[in-house]
């Protein structure tokens, strides 16, 4: 057997981080960051086409819907082609996607775009996930953390940006322009600076980022003797189960279906402008990277009655975005909802390890994000369906808070068994 000579273990290790590199731009410019941009085209969109506010809005609908049923696909497809050709395939589709709207004259074409972006941006959701956990072990919740604040990044960049560009050249030419940089530019950086796995190099995950001294007692391991296929076939004949899936659908219609309308909401309801609108969006998205950070720490110290603690707090703001009409109420609405979207974010790979332990949590994380992004589809096309029908948000946004409220009452009960600190029976 020829053994192959291994590199410099420091050189591996800089791979490692440059995939850290990799994933912030990812996520911060194709994924988050395109995101961003849609939110602040729906108005000129409506204008330019003559579609109404939900027909225009459905994009996001029609994206979050692809998604989550593409995410339950991903895995075999990383298996089959290989994870880095699944990953930069992905990201130049992105690209492409994004340019096509430069050519979107009529809605067929504007929700295809949308469907091939839901497609492509889930792929690269899970590759550049799935790339961290492979090279990092003792602190991928930290670097995780570190690479989902490129989307901080991009919240205080692509807004403003965004609002300047729709102006200046309307929304086509914007587009076309995002999606040529995504394409070109942010494709081949990520070519090469993205690495598959350590063990390419000779290395494993601890070897490349050991575990340090003193680390904290393990969490209750999961029931001892089935396989993890087993365990998650006994999850799902578990009502638990549902009832959390059920959750986090809601999650996802009161946390990324408000994100949709925000811009709309303080342009129309509060008068506020478009770039002032522009900078509420981008305000909220700036802050929720300090809600990572700080939902991160309650997660760790409470686990899901912090997430209750999240949900509750998303009722709170869409109730505070009602009275706002000058700076202090403008800030404080920003405020709770950008910390609220950070908790949101961050929300699922506890409640999959907690509640029903390490084994099934690869099969667990991929249902709870399907879950998401249908309930994200499911708010957004309702909140843009009863701004139609009712000529406002008030209703909608109200419908928002009972769903937070009852989602968060529900998450009381959740029994976080697999988590260091539980004390339950």
């Amino acid at each position: 057997m020829v053994e192959i000579a291994r590199l410099p273990i420091a050189t591996v290790r800089r791979y490692a981080y440059l995939n850290v590199v990799a994933s912030f731009l990812v996520w911060g410019f194709a994924l988050a960051g395109i995101s961003m941009m849609m939110p602040v085209m729906y108005d000129s969109i409506a204008k330019d086409t003559g579609w109404t506010l939900g027909q225009t809005t459905s994009f996001m609908v029609i994206k979050s819907l692809v998604s989550a049923l593409t995410g339950l696909l991903v895995g075999s497809m990383f298996i089959r082609f290989g994870l880095k050709r699944v990953y930069i395939v992905s990201l130049a589709a992105i690209g492409l996607s994004t340019s096509l709207l430069f050519f979107a004259k009529s809605l067929p074409i504007y929700y295809a775009a949308a469907a091939l972006s839901g497609f492509f941006s889930i792929n690269c959701n899970i590759a550049f996930q799935v790339t961290l956990a492979r090279w990092f072990s003792a602190r991928l919740g930290s670097i995780t953390g570190t690479a989902l604040l490129g989307g901080a990044v991009a919240g205080a960049i692509v807004p403003l940006t965004t609002t300047y560009m729709v102006q200046q050249y309307g929304w086509h030419v914007t587009s076309g322009v995002a999606g040529l940089i995504v394409l070109l530019v942010l494709t081949t950086l990520v070519a090469l600076l993205a690495h598959e796995s350590p063990e390419a190099y000779g290395y494993t995950s601890d070897e490349i980022d050991p575990p340090k001294g003193g680390a904290q007692p393990a969490a209750t391991p999961a029931v001892a003797g089935p396989p993890p296929g087993e365990e998650f076939r006994n999850m799902l004949r578990s009502p638990r189960f549902y009832v959390l899936l059920a959750a986090v659908f809601a999650s996802g219609a009161f946390s990324n279906g408000i994100n949709e309308h925000t811009a709309l909401f303080l342009s129309h309801h509060a008068d506020l402008g478009k770039y002032m609108a522009a900078l509420g969006f981008t305000m909220v998205m700036v802050i929720s990277a300090f809600g990572k950070i700080a939902f991160g720490w309650i997660f760790d110290r409470i686990s899901t009655r912090g997430v209750a603690l999240c949900w509750l707090l998303c009722a709170v703001a869409v109730a505070l975005a009602f009275p706002v009409a000058g700076p202090v109420t403008f800030i404080t609405f920003t405020l709770f909802r950008g910390l609220a979207q950070g908790g949101v974010v961050v929300q699922q790979p506890i409640l999959a390890r907690h509640m029903f332990g390490v084994k099934p949590v690869a099969q667990t994380i991929a249902f709870l994000m399907a879950a998401f992004h249908l309930g994200a589809a499911a708010g957004i096309g309702l909140i843009g369906l009863g701004y139609d029908m009712t000529g406002s948000y008030t209703v909608p946004f109200i419908g928002v808070i009972v769903t937070a409220l009852v989602a968060s009452g529900i998450a009381l009960t959740f029994k976080p068994k697999y988590w260091a600190g539980y004390k339950g029976a």
